[in-house]
């Protein structure tokens, strides 16, 4: 009997630590830090690399193509005086005009200026004026619809359970038909317009859509937006249902339900909350410490025969 025990806590204790192992490898070495490790050796570079001279200025004024051909006819003519005056005379026109010209081009006349549009002048959006009429035109589209929604009563922690959500805009006094009528169902009443969005959110909760989240409400039949959630911790905690009209300009929230979702730990997925809970250091450590109770009422059986 001895033995059997020895060999379950060695057992037990393996998984313990590799269940620890696991763990501690999963949250200090995590597989997406590789490729950021291996690409930042040549971001590095790159980013401490010095930036490229800047290219050497050249003179605006390209020099003349023509001047090649006279520099013969110059060099075997001598020289007169009237060749040296010449040229500085040509060179000193062109400079002496261009700061008159910047000068006049910057100061402009008083008759441009009085021609010159006065810039216009700011639109306050947040006027009540302009956001009132904005609101009633948009309000004046709104309908009336009847909507329902189901939760479960209870859910099982880390066991995934469906949330759905009816809105009737094809005439109908309810939209209870197009739920599976497995859960907790609650009716009301709701303005929306020809887009719809709704959400659902909860803080203890992994929620994932599994129908469009905008639909155009249809007049053929229901519209319903469907949700994929797992509990993430014990204890009673809320679902949040949004609902949203959706317009080409604006998204406007249009009403909010709330319904309380009972989590139960039971069996199995206790000892899982207590793993997902637990620091996986004290896991580790666990199982290390079922391994060397194990091997050592192992070896104080060998030791007795």
């Amino acid at each position: 009997m001895m033995r059997l025990i020895s060999i379950l806590l060695v057992i037990a204790g393996l998984a313990a630590a590799g269940l620890g192992g696991a763990a501690l490898m999963e949250r200090y070495f995590p597989k997406d830090a590789a490729p950021a490790i291996t690409a930042a050796p040549q971001d590095i570079p790159l980013a401490e690399a010095p930036a490229p001279a800047p290219p050497p200025v050249q003179d605006e004024t390209p020099p003349a193509a023509s001047p090649a051909e006279p520099e013969a006819s110059i060099e075997s003519a001598p020289a007169t005086d009237d060749d040296f005056n010449f040229q500085p005379m040509v060179e000193e026109g062109p400079a002496d005009a261009a700061p008159m010209a910047r000068a006049i081009r910057a100061e402009p006349s008083a008759g441009e200026e009085a021609a010159a549009p006065a810039p216009p002048e700011a639109v306050d959006i947040d006027d009540p004026n302009v956001t009132a009429a904005v609101s009633e035109s948009f309000i004046d589209t709104l309908k009336t619809v009847p909507v329902a929604h189901e939760t479960p009563a209870s859910a099982e922690y880390k066991r995934a359970f469906d949330v759905t959500f009816a809105i009737d805009a094809t005439g109908g006094d309810s939209a209870v038909d197009a739920l599976p009528g497995r859960g907790v169902i609650e009716e009301g009443t709701a303005l929306v317009s020809d887009r719809v969005e709704v959400r659902l959110s909860g803080a203890a909760f992994t929620i994932v859509p599994t129908s469009p989240p905008v639909q155009s409400l249809s007049p053929l039949t229901e519209n319903t937006w469907r949700w994929s959630v797992t509990a993430l911790s014990a204890g009673d905690h809320d679902l949040t249902f949004e609902i949203f009209a959706v317009d080409a300009n604006e998204v406007v929230p249009l009403r909010t339900y709330r319904d309380t979702v009972t989590v139960k730990v039971s069996g199995l997925n206790r000892a899982i909350a207590f793993a997902d809970q637990a620091n996986p250091l004290f896991v580790l450590l666990g199982g290390l410490g079922s391994i060397l109770a194990g091997v050592l009422g192992v070896a104080r059986f060998v030791l007795k025969k």
